[in-house]
């Protein structure tokens, strides 16, 4: 089988991730289909999906069901599609590219009104080419291309992992309305700006990993994203103004780990590193969030129902949170205050705790956590916090002016002027 391997390697408070991908054994390429055994050309000029697709559908035919792409540059003008019951493998050298202007997915599930069940994806470094993409929003989730890298949609046991997604024109990963989901050691490398005059793409729901599903683990997610890094939606999404057509529902059992956010050209951070949204008030419950690690725009952790509609979260933890709000370019002066390193908005939570969380403050009077007016918390509980900063005034820990906090358990803050 393929063997895979991936390091996370800290260096002096930037976390950088390495994925690497092995080279398929004699005996996998036997047992699979291989793409090049169909025509393909990997020359990166030659529309390649007819041949990719032909390898996955012989293999679906055969019964082997695992197709392996080699290494090679391949471009494709329309979206790869996976059977049930499907594995494919991208060798660490295999670029798959999406020709622009195809307005299209790289990847997706094949049944987009019933659903698939277990698909693996692992390997390669995959394009979209994100701005000469175009979105198209229909009635129906199989008519509309929300031109997402991979695509998703009713998947039970969906796995992904060991590659590098890059310029999405949205998401890119989803995976919406799916069961028992691990994706992880996924690396992103999203456009920072929309055009060459170098217009700012934040907030232009660029995220990395996005979803809505039952037991959920997100692990070692890494890079830049103009929006969120790892978001989960208990339904509902708004592109170009338009909503999308995915239904809302209660969800459980979700864990995100060891989430790394990364600036690019070293001055345009991430906006979030983890937001959970919430929609027509539904539920989200069993959350943990672990390890976060790296400096954002915006937040570090956001918890959001959306729409101005009071949403519900139960049972949360949040631990080892390390960052703070760096952005200042002169398009979004606001950014870095818009929300604090930690928020919770328009939410009621019957229980949240918070641990271990860190920051180093240099430029900016926010606050570590905030509260807005329309949350209620039956139980919080903050402990282990360190807040270092410059002489910065006002208040850096928490701010809550309108929330409802029936109780509180507050231990172990240190707040530290280190000039």
């Amino acid at each position: 089988m393929l063997k895979r391997s991936g390091m996370l390697l800290k260096m002096m408070g930037v976390c950088i991730m390495m994925l690497c991908s092995g080279v398929a054994s004699r005996a996998q390429l036997t047992k699979g289909t291989n793409v090049k055994s169909f025509g393909a050309k990997a020359d990166g000029k030659t529309d390649d999906i007819r041949a990719i697709q032909a390898a996955i559908d012989k293999a679906k035919k055969q019964g082997s069901r695992e197709t392996f792409i080699p290494a090679g540059h391949y471009l494709i003008s329309r979206a790869i599609c996976l059977p049930s019951d499907f594995t494919l493998t991208a060798s660490a050298g295999a670029y798959i590219d999406l020709k622009k202007g195809s307005n299209e997915y790289l990847l997706r599930n094949e049944d987009l009104v019933n659903g698939n069940r277990n698909i693996t994806v692992t390997g390669g470094k995959w394009n979209g080419n994100g701005y000469t993409q175009k979105r198209t929003l229909a009635a129906t989730v199989e008519d509309s291309r929300f031109c997402f890298g991979f695509f998703f949609y009713k998947v039970n046991r969906l796995k992904v992992a060991a590659l590098q997604i890059d310029s999405t024109r949205s998401w890119g990963i989803a995976y919406m309305e799916c069961d028992t989901v691990h994706i992880h050691d996924i690396h992103f490398q999203q456009n920072p700006f929309r055009d060459t005059k170098g217009t700012s793409a934040l907030m232009n729901n660029g995220d990395g990993v996005t979803g809505g599903g039952n037991h959920v683990l997100i692990e070692n997610i890494s890079g830049f994203t103009n929006d969120d890094l790892v978001a989960f939606a208990a339904g509902g999404a708004c592109f170009q103004g338009k909503m999308a057509p995915f239904p809302a529902y209660d969800y459980h059992d979700i864990t995100v780990r060891n989430i790394f956010p990364q600036m690019a050209y070293d001055s345009v951070p991430t906006l979030k590193a983890v937001a959970f949204y919430t929609f027509e008030g539904r539920t989200v419950s069993d959350i943990t969030i672990d390890q976060v690690q790296g400096n954002t725009a915006v937040a570090s952790v956001l918890f959001y129902s959306l729409f101005d509609k009071v949403g519900y979260f139960n049972n949360v933890t949040v631990r080892n949170v390390s960052g703070a709000n760096v952005y200042s370019r002169a398009e979004h002066p606001g950014f870095p205050t818009l929300y604090a390193v930690i928020s919770v908005k328009y939410s009621k939570v019957n229980r949240i705790s918070f641990e271990h969380i860190q920051r180093t403050e240099t430029r900016y009077t926010n606050s570590q956590f905030w509260f807005d007016d329309q949350t209620v918390i039956d139980t919080l509980e903050i402990r282990h916090v360190d807040i270092k900063h410059k002489n910065i005034p006002g208040n850096l820990f928490i701010n809550a002016p309108g929330a409802m906090i029936k109780n509180s358990l507050i231990s172990d803050i240190q707040i530290t002027n280190i000039e």
